[in-house]
């Protein structure tokens, strides 16, 4: 069985994966002067700040004391 501590630190580790990505891509996104491979990286960088911001939200409306 999970404690509660353990969905905590889940929630955690996906928030900064999703969070590195973001960067990635935004970073990509930036430097890239071609604007094919800049249409096709945004909606993957829209993509991961939408599951990042869902995941935030739920920790903290989860884990808040």
């Amino acid at each position: 069985m999970f404690t509660k501590e353990d969905y905590q630190n889940y929630f955690t580790e996906l928030e900064e994966i999703f969070s590195k990505n973001v960067i990635a891509y935004t970073d990509m996104i930036n430097i890239l002067n071609n604007q094919s491979i800049k249409s096709k990286l945004l909606p993957l960088a829209t993509e991961d700040m939408n599951a990042y911001k869902f995941i935030k939200q739920e920790k903290e409306k989860h884990f808040q004391p």
